[in-house]
């Protein structure tokens, strides 16, 4: 017996090339696998183990998108995503500016949420940022960062692309701009854009960029409004009521930022598909030597650092809000993030991001308007607040008395269907009774209206 135990124990004990993944505090044991595709562990090793053998760490981000009703796993060089032509952009949540593009760089400054930046560059993970008031230069990850309302962003060509010295397809070629490069359009021509690369100024392709009109689900025009949109056809963007909005009238855009532009090849996805972004995975790995096993990879470091704060029952996100129909949309100004929306109740957002419901509109659908003097108004009731409380500002018999007064005829309904803000405090109603569309001009706070007949 004393034999046996003898041939047996130091095999068990000490034979580290057979057992070193099973070696292992259960506490900080840690999976690895043959490589970053497979689907199950080869084994688990302690973390410290794994740090010590470690050759090398690379990044991996991938987004989980779905198109045509199925779902594919697409790396980040393959899709462009509107943060990545954005130019002028808000910090979600406080941070840091850091000096290098890692988690763990110096930082060169720290800023609170809402601070306004500009980004002067972009990779699959990273942004170059300027911070405008003290020119400080550095880097934040691309998922901290939200676009606004007011920014018309860059244009990128997704393939590498001609300038020529005449918006001609035959023009003659200064130069290839190779791809995915970001250019601000001198002037925006039905098949043209005319920009500076480098010390150059020529023409390019229109059809081989992409820019935030699409991925826009809504498009600020100075005269229309807030349009919501369809697509982008190379100079302009169709929307929903079948306006054509040329791209340099267009002020801004709220923008879907769950979708994705297919920018390089796929087996299945054509070049330019648009994606729905289901979920982003964003890891560092790293790779290791394990006896036994070689190199293998393991996940070091989760790089997504913030985890969103869950959302109550009656707040939106932007993203969510867009999936549904909107009746009537409104912001302070093209520059604000501060707005309405009506789409199954009304709701209210500070950020352009999440919006809260306002419960006293129940789950109805109202007309909303904001007027330059900072009048909010909902249906026939107006905050002055920025819709903190609301108070009826439309006294329904004085409606009555003015449109039978100009008609000679008492309307049996009347509902409001549209609030237009003018100029000096007066504001322009659009009120259905049911046989005609009666607009009637007033004084914001008086109760008298005058009918506009033409």
């Amino acid at each position: 017996m004393h034999s046996f135990f003898s041939l047996v124990l130091p095999f068990v004990f000490f034979s580290p090339a057979t057992f070193a993944a099973l070696s292992t505090d259960a506490e900080t044991a840690l999976s690895f696998y043959r490589d970053r595709n497979s689907l199950f562990p080869s084994g688990q090793v302690s973390r410290t183990t794994l740090e010590a053998r470690l050759l090398r760490s690379e990044n991996e981000i991938v987004f989980r998108s779905r198109w045509d009703k199925k779902e594919f796993r697409l790396e980040a060089d393959q899709i462009i995503r509107d943060i990545q032509v954005a130019r002028f952009v808000e910090n979600k949540d406080a941070g840091a500016i850091l000096s290098a593009k890692r988690s763990e760089a110096p930082a060169l400054k720290k800023i609170p949420a809402k601070t306004t930046l500009e980004i002067l560059n972009v990779d699959d993970f990273w942004a170059q940022v300027k911070e405008p008031k003290e020119n400080i230069i550095g880097w934040l990850p691309l998922h901290h960062l939200q676009s606004r309302h007011d920014d018309l962003g860059y244009f990128m060509n997704i393939i590498d692309t001609y300038l020529r010295e005449q918006p001609l397809a035959n023009g003659k070629v200064i130069t290839t701009i190779p791809r995915l490069h970001r250019l601000i359009p001198l002037e925006i021509t039905k098949s043209f854009l005319k920009v500076q690369y480098a010390e150059h100024i020529g023409y390019v392709d229109i059809t081989n960029f992409i820019s935030r009109a699409d991925f826009a689900n809504l498009a600020y025009h100075p005269r229309k409004g807030w349009q919501r949109a369809l697509y982008r056809n190379n100079n302009v963007l169709l929307s929903q009521a079948g306006l054509t909005l040329p791209l340099k009238e267009i002020l801004g855009y709220v923008t879907d930022s769950n979708r994705g532009v297919v920018v390089r090849g796929h087996g299945v996805l054509p070049l330019r598909a648009r994606v729905n972004i289901v979920k982003l995975e964003a890891n560092n790995w790293g790779v290791s030597r394990v006896d036994g096993h070689g190199e293998v990879w393991w996940k070091k470091k989760n790089l997504l650092l913030t985890t969103p704060t869950p959302l109550s029952a009656s707040t939106l996100t932007t993203d969510e809000l867009m999936k549904r129909e909107l009746y009537s949309v409104a912001f302070e100004n093209k520059n604000s993030l501060k707005g309405l929306v009506s789409s199954e109740g009304v709701y209210r957002t500070e950020d352009g991001v999440t919006w809260t419901w306002l419960p006293q509109f129940g789950k109805k659908n109202y007309p909303v308007s904001i007027h330059p003097n900072g009048t909010w108004f909902v249906g026939s009731f107006k905050s002055s607040n920025r819709g903190k409380s609301f108070e009826p500002f439309i006294r329904w018999d004085h409606i009555a008395q003015a449109i039978e007064s100009a008609y000679h005829k008492n309307p049996k309904i009347m509902r409001l269907t549209q609030i237009e803000a003018l100029e000096n405090s007066r504001i322009l109603i659009h009120v259905d009774t049911g046989s005609r569309n009666i607009k009637l001009r007033g004084l914001i706070g008086d109760i008298r209206w005058d009918v506009i007949k033409n």
